[in-house]
């Protein structure tokens, strides 16, 4: 089986710009290597036996018409699509099947596991639901034996006008997981971060533990929260915790730093699960001279050991979400931290050498006023840091937040649509509009990074020209969007992840569950 896993070129996307597939919820300032996807293709080769192109045209510089012509020969071609990405995703692989109208198409990730109709553009498509790796050996399997896919859980597909959609795929254990292969990977990544390159991304977990009505996790977890909350009357119980084993996560940095990569940036959504194994897997990963970066709660960076063992081990910097300075509305967004964890976190990490980064996720909370804004931005300035990340909260189908959003009729337009949480607002809440919530942020913005402080804190982490240049073009992109009107793309309507024009949808009955 010849098998093109692809990231579509930008000319496709409606803003021209290449989406995050790592998180999968904005554009970002950095383009990261699609470690999800990386997954999947390395699946498909090591489990299935295919033969696998994994080509990401923004990181390579693939045009369109580059692109179109790697259809001839394939037999199945494999797309990653998140919220932001659903059109360019559909419209690729319908350029992909013009050349080659043989091929079967297979989706997965957010956009699809939420709305697979508008991806099926005949029998011959399939969506993975949720979690993608044991759905495709299935789906394989099938297609090897020239059967029916009715058996196959996690999966949607279509017969004549009707959707057809299995149950709950059960989770997998994701030390069974084969290493992502980076020499798959073709294209050129940096990160705004890390001061090396080349960098690589690293995913040694899924799930989280915790339950924040607004979170959205990285973009595997998103996909497999989705699902998950399906089985549920209201979405309560989150989906487990799994790690793969630390000599899995020591041979992984081992084999990175073997490929010549200089720079990791760990996107679990929690890498320091354990004061102990946090340390083993610091020790031993230290001799390998590689630079990286990592999430983590701030209640879980208190301890000074640890700290100093990361930082020894090559971690330069770490992302907590600290989310509010406002106590309040830490509880009320269930986020099981208080302020004084995320001061104490940020004088740990300072005191062992590990560079912090705190974040103000604005309206995260329906409390939030622009008293609480302003006390936040405060803090988060009086502590020093580097980087605060600004966002506003995004109800995105996978969140506890947006089964509120619906019932309370906070969204704009009645109900999610694809946004970068980074740059646009979809909802009005209760003390605060749309329009005060983007104008907050470009505030936000203005006072952390181009007052004068915040210029000489970039400036004087300029490493080279290379990584001056890639700077700068994340500065060009901050101008464009403080020059910015619009509160989001109105291209694609409420409760849609394509337009009617571009969804496949059309004529689609109800699903159904297979006879």
């Amino acid at each position: 089986m010849n098998a093109l896993f692809f990231v579509p070129p930008v000319e496709l996307n409606r803003r021209k710009l290449p989406v995050d597939r790592v998180y999968g919820c904005n554009y970002g300032y950095d383009y990261k290597p699609p470690i999800h996807f990386l997954q999947l293709a390395t699946v498909a080769r090591d489990w299935l036996g295919w033969n696998v192109r994994l080509v990401d045209c923004p990181a390579e510089g693939i045009d369109l018409a580059a692109f179109e012509a790697l259809a001839e020969g394939i037999d199945v071609a494999v797309s990653q699509s998140v919220y932001l990405s659903a059109e360019e995703d559909l419209l690729a692989m319908r350029a992909v099947r013009a050349r080659n109208p043989g091929l079967r198409a297979v989706f997965f990730g957010t956009a699809p596991t939420w709305k697979p109709a508008e991806f099926l553009d005949d029998e011959h498509t399939y969506v993975l639901l949720g979690e993608p790796e044991l759905t495709l050996r299935e789906l394989d399997e099938s297609w090897r034996q020239g059967l029916d896919p009715d058996a196959i859980e996690g999966l949607a597909w279509r017969r004549g006008d009707r959707l057809y959609r299995t149950g709950f795929r059960p989770l997998l254990d994701v030390s069974a997981l084969p290493m992502p292969d980076r020499r798959l990977l073709n294209g050129k990544y940096r990160a705004n971060r890390l001061d090396v390159h080349p960098i690589t991304t690293l995913v040694v977990s899924r799930g989280c533990g915790f339950r924040c009505t607004f979170c959205t996790p990285n973009g595997v977890d998103q996909m497999i929260e989705l699902e998950f909350k399906r089985l549920q009357p209201s979405y309560k119980d989150r989906p487990p915790l799994r790690k793969r084993t630390v000599d899995q996560i020591v041979a992984e940095f081992e084999t990175i730093a073997a490929l010549g990569y200089k720079g990791v940036e760990v996107a679990d959504n929690i890498f320091t699960w354990g004061k102990e194994r946090t340390r083993e897997i610091c020790t031993r990963i230290a001799p390998l001279g590689l630079h990286w970066i990592c999430l983590a709660r701030a209640n879980m960076l208190h301890d000074g050991p640890t700290i100093r063992a990361m930082a020894d081990a090559g971690c330069k910097l770490v992302y907590m979400g600290s989310e509010s300075f406002d106590d309040g509305l830490l509880d009320d967004m269930q986020k099981e931290l208080k302020v004084k964890d995320v001061h104490r976190a940020v004088t740990t990490c300072r005191e062992n050498g590990v560079e912090p980064e705190v974040s103000v996720l604005m309206g995260a909370s329906p409390k939030e006023t622009w008293r609480t804004l302003f006390n936040s931005w405060r803090a988060s300035r009086q502590l020093g840091t580097r980087f605060v990340h600004f966002s506003v909260a995004l109800p995105s189908p996978s969140t506890e937040m947006y089964d509120t959003a619906r019932r309370e009729g906070w969204f704009i337009d009645g109900d999610f649509f694809p946004a970068d949480n980074q740059r646009d607002v979809i909802v009005n809440l209760p003390n605060l509009s749309a329009r005060e919530l983007r104008a907050a942020l470009k505030l936000a913005y203005v006072a952390q990074y181009l007052s004068p402080a915040g210029v000489g804190k970039q400036v004087r982490k300029v490493s080279s020209v290379a990584d001056l240049k890639h700077k700068a073009k994340s500065a060009v992109r901050l101008f464009g969007f403080l020059r910015s009107a619009q509160t989001a793309d109105r291209g694609i309507p409420p409760g849609r992840v394509t337009s009617p024009q571009i969804g496949a949808d059309k004529g689609l009955q109800a699903e159904a569950l297979p006879a």
